[in-house]
Formats: C-alpha cells, sequence, structure tokens
C-alpha cells in the first residue's frame, strides 16, 4: 500500500524544527539597545601603570565613573581627576587630549590631581602617563598620542553630560587631604598597590 503526503504535512516537521531552534536561541538582541550600551561605555582603561620597573610600574589611575567617561556640564569648565600612586621616585606626568595639545606637569608625590582643562566642544580622548627614563616626551603632534614606557590609563572627556559629584568634593578640599578608603571605592575597592598611607593631598591646578 502507498501513502501519498500532501504538501501540508510535509512542511509541517520543518516548521517544528524551525521553532525548536528559535526556542533554544531565546531573544535577539535591539539593536538600538547595543548601540545606547556601547555610546555609554568608553573602551579605554581607567588605570595605567603595572608594568615591572620603578617608574612603568607605578599607579596613574583616572578618578571617574565605571563607564569610563568624565561628563563635563555644559557651559563649564571641564574638569578631571587623577590619582598618583606612591614611588621612591617620581616622574612628571603626561597628559594627552587627542586631537588638541599634551602637558608636561611637574612630578609629585602620592595624591590627587583636579585639573581644569580649557574648553571643549567635542568628546575628547585623554590619555595619562608617566614620563619615565628612556621614554618620548610630548612629539608636538596632536594627532599623535604620546608613547611612554608604562601602559596609560586612557578615557573619555563627554560635554554636555553630568560630570558626577566626585568632582566637587574634590574640588572642596583643594590643598587639604582626602582619605585613601574614599578614592579607593571610586576605583571598585579592590586593594591599591603599594604603601599608601591613610590620607592623600589634593592638587588643583588650572592648565
Amino acid at each position: 500500500m502507498h501513502l501519498s503526503l500532501s504538501p501540508a504535512m510535509v512542511k509541517l516537521p520543518q516548521a517544528l524544527l524551525a521553532l525548536t531552534l528559535l526556542a533554544g536561541v531565546g531573544p535577539l538582541p535591539t539593536p538600538g539597545l547595543a548601540q545606547q550600551q556601547s555610546q555609554n561605555q568608553f573602551p579605554g582603561r581607567r588605570v595605567g601603570g603595572g608594568t615591572r620597573g620603578e617608574c612603568t610600574s607605578r599607579l596613574i589611575a583616572h578618578l571617574l565613573p565605571a563607564s569610563n567617561i568624565q561628563g563635563v556640564a555644559q557651559g563649564k569648565a571641564p574638569r578631571i581627576a587623577l590619582l598618583e600612586g606612591p614611588a621612591a621616585q617620581t616622574y612628571p606626568l603626561l597628559l594627552n587630549l587627542q586631537g588638541l595639545r599634551s602637558y608636561q606637569l611637574e612630578p609629585m608625590a602620592a595624591g590627587v590631581r583636579l585639573l581644569t582643562l580649557p574648553p571643549l566642544s567635542t568628546e575628547t580622548r585623554w590619555e595619562s602617563s608617566f614620563l619615565c627614563p628612556g621614554a618620548a616626551g610630548p612629539s608636538g603632534d596632536p594627532l599623535a598620542f604620546v608613547t611612554t614606557a608604562s601602559p596609560p590609563a586612557l578615557s573619555l572627556i563627554r560635554p554636555g553630560q553630568p560630570p558626577g559629584a566626585l568632582l566637587d568634593r574634590l574640588a572642596a578640599k583643594c590643598g587639604g587631604t582626602v582619605p585613601t578608603a574614599e578614592l579607593r571605592s571610586v576605583l571598585g575597592g579592590d586593594p591599591l598597590p603599594g604603601d599608601w598611607p591613610e590620607q592623600l593631598p589634593v592638587l588643583c591646578q588650572q592648565l
């Protein structure tokens, strides 16, 4: 006896297989949501240094949210905060605003720098590192990042976004000190490498 299957009956197993595969995959990501997440995060690194060597192992960290983006209030001068770790020998700090200019700042012991920058109208990548012996200083090319022997900290400055409360707290302590534990919590709460004092000086500068 020969059985003939209708086209509808042949397509039924194929439809069931397709439904099974979709159930295993789960909901597909929404393109708009993925784009929004990428805009709210900057894939740099808040903490630099960490390699071998007296200078290159010294911690340099950008004190900003976990998103790695420092907001700037509309119409206000940009401010950024950096944490410099303890070291037996200190070296100049190199600060580079990509596409604009580079700064070489005087060495300081373990502490915080709160820097006020010239006005910015667009998003700007910000890089910080130490000028270690044998490293290259500012090249004079505003489109090039400064090259040093230690991994730099790299973040984004975004005008038109709220800057957060930390900068105001640090500004209120210019010339004073801030608890090291408070700054450690900004960086996630993990222990900081090296021998840190309980209080750190806050140095405020306008560039």
